[in-house]
């Protein structure tokens, strides 16, 4: 259990007052050995799971493309460099963001070894969203394997687009109609990603039918 000083040293290091975005990743190897890794950010205006998800679609195409395993070294190196617009979470995170009063959207990410046939890494997705005060809330998304965690992405980036736009005819601001552009190339680029995840399940799939026929 953190040290109630060792969060506030945390937010005093983000200038946050309340809200952070977390996500927490635990990685198991073929061993079964199970290592874990946990960055924050300020939630405003990017901690939501529309802008940080594509991160870890990015990574699991990486590591197939790689043919390489998942580990906490590999994903901090990966979350914590920047690329692009999007800030990711940075600041090593030693608390529980499931009982965190200030965290409002936790990804709790488990991750394993690439499956042979696929070449995919083992994933499974919860996303936490939770926020305290008059009208409290919470809400938990899950989502299993690589394709349907890109289809989720997708689909968050879709309807992320489709706010910004609306934001952008409300108040005539271009910068929204800039966002929601990137939304929309990063909701494009993830479904590429859910075709190719499915593709190769689909080959899998046909490769075990016809072994059977030709017993």
């Amino acid at each position: 259990m953190p040290r109630p000083e060792g969060l506030a040293m945390l937010r005093s290091e983000l200038r946050l007052t309340t809200r952070l975005f977390v996500t927490q990743a635990a990685v198991t190897n073929h061993t079964g050995l199970i290592a874990r890794a946990a960055l924050a950010m300020p939630a405003a205006p990017f901690g939501t799971a529309a802008w940080q998800l594509p991160a870890l679609v990015s990574y699991l195409h990486r590591l197939h493309q790689d043919q390489e395993d998942p580990s906490p070294a590999l994903w901090r190196a990966h979350t914590e460099r920047p690329t692009g617009p999007v800030p990711r979470p940075h600041i090593r995170y030693h608390g529980d963001g499931l009982h965190d009063p200030h965290t409002v959207c936790v990804l709790d990410i488990q991750l394993g070894p690439r499956d042979e046939e696929t070449g995919w890494p083992a994933a499974d997705l919860a996303v936490i969203e939770q926020e305290e005060g008059t009208c409290p809330f919470g809400r938990v998304t899950r989502r299993h394997g690589a394709e349907a965690i890109a289809a989720y992405t997708a689909q968050e980036l879709t309807a992320e687009h489709t706010a910004l736009m609306d934001r952008a005819r409300r108040h005539q601001d271009a910068a929204f109609v800039r966002l929601a552009e990137l939304a929309q190339r990063a909701a494009d680029w993830a479904d590429k990603v859910r075709a190719a995840a499915h593709t190769d399940a689909v080959h899998v799939q046909a490769d075990k039918a016809r072994a059977r026929i030709t017993r």
